[in-house]
């Protein structure tokens, strides 16, 4: 909520206040994401020059501490299914849009 002030405030006063609060908000957003990174194909599927899938590495975007699966900015969803008694997590990916496929 702004609030009021005695002196009228100009339309570039309340553009610059919306800038700087957006850029707050991205820079807190930014030191508290998640980060996790996991692999999923490219869509639509792309191949190498020697024939070989061509994979993504992404970073999940969504704020550190979620109880979901992760998610990357190509909307791909990751949940993992089993954790190893090494620790490593399995996992599995898939579109979170439908009208992709």
């Amino acid at each position: 909520m702004i609030p009021i002030r005695d002196q009228p405030a100009g339309v570039d006063d309340f553009a610059a206040e919306v800038k700087l609060a957006r850029r707050d908000r991205q820079r807190h957003l930014a030191s508290a994401l998640c980060g996790r990174r996991f692999t999923h194909p490219r869509w639509p599927r792309q191949f190498d020059a020697r024939a070989y899938l061509l994979v993504n590495t992404c970073l999940c975007v969504r704020p550190s501490g979620h109880r979901d699966g992760c998610v990357c900015e190509h909307d791909v969803e990751r949940r993992v299914f089993r954790v190893d008694r090494d620790g490593r997590e399995q996992y599995a990916t898939r579109s979170l849009n439908a009208e992709k496929r």
